[in-house]
């Protein structure tokens, strides 16, 4: 499912349930007389339908399970991420600034991109990066249910072995970090981590590598999960030079700040060591 189906699939499902809500308390307030409980249905319907919206446009937010998306707040570990790649040529590009400043990452792959770029995947594991699964095509799994869920991660995964990835992380991100608590149970039954982030800096709206960087400043604290983002789903190319040319500045801010930078795997291990 498109971006655009799952936000008008969820628009219905809201309108409808508030209409419904509305309409029975018209019902009870005109026709029944029961104008305290009218009102009433009609204040619990639209918290609850307001909440339904909340719960699954925000990502990270526990409807069906938790996903990862901070670690402790103690300590100096910070996590690099990237999503939607790997893209000729930005990947590379940001393979290289991270070579060159020691810095590991994990990086999200669709496997789409996956199968267009089999060289590029294979060189973020032979790195020392960590090649997280993003689904095959950046389908909204936001209404998905457990079998559609599994067959977008199981796809990607083929692909990234096809490329040549021997031990691909156990870690999956939904696109745009909307995930039904169906898809979400799969998910975590079949072994994989589910991972969100600690706060965007939107990068991919091109607002400038001065503004990506200052955002970014914001969130440089241990146990935040960073998101940025080295390709695009889709046959149309987009610009990533921006979070290319950011990168290394990024990476002397945190550094500036005595963080170190680690993958989400170890993130989370050190915790469960705890």
């Amino acid at each position: 499912m498109t971006k655009r189906g799952a936000l008008s699939v969820l628009g219905s499902i809201a309108g409808g349930f508030f209409l419904t809500i509305a309409s029975i308390s018209h019902w009870l307030y005109h026709h029944r007389g029961r104008r305290r409980l009218g009102r009433r249905l009609l204040a619990a319907g639209a918290i609850a339908d307001g909440l339904f919206v909340y719960s699954t446009l925000v990502p990270n937010f526990p409807l069906g399970g938790k996903p990862y998306f901070s670690g402790r707040r103690e300590g100096n570990r910070i996590a690099l991420t990237f999503d939607d790649g790997p893209s000729a040529p930005y990947t590379a590009q940001i393979l290289d600034t991270l070579k060159k400043e020691g810095v590991p990452a994990t990086f999200f792959v669709l496997g789409e991109n996956a199968r267009r770029h089999p060289e590029l995947v294979k060189r973020i594991e032979i790195e020392g990066h960590r090649v997280g699964n993003h689904g095959l095509d950046h389908s909204i799994l936001m209404f998905a249910g457990g079998r559609q869920a599994l067959a977008q991660v199981e796809a990607t995964d083929r692909a990234l072995r096809d490329a040549g990835v021997a031990d691909p992380a156990p870690v999956f991100r939904a696109p745009h970090g909307w995930l039904s608590p169906l898809a979400m149970r799969a998910l975590s039954r079949r072994g994989y981590l589910v991972t969100g982030w600690s706060k965007g800096v939107w990068d991919t709206a091109l607002p400038g590598a001065g503004t990506i960087i200052s955002r970014t400043r914001e969130i440089l604290r241990p146990g935040n999960i960073l998101l940025l983002h080295d390709g695009w789903s889709g046959p149309a190319e987009e610009d990533r030079s921006q979070t290319v040319e950011a990168l290394a500045e990024i990476i002397r801010d945190a550094r500036s700040r005595g963080l170190q930078f680690v993958t989400v795997e170890q993130m989370m291990r050190e915790e469960e060591t705890l």
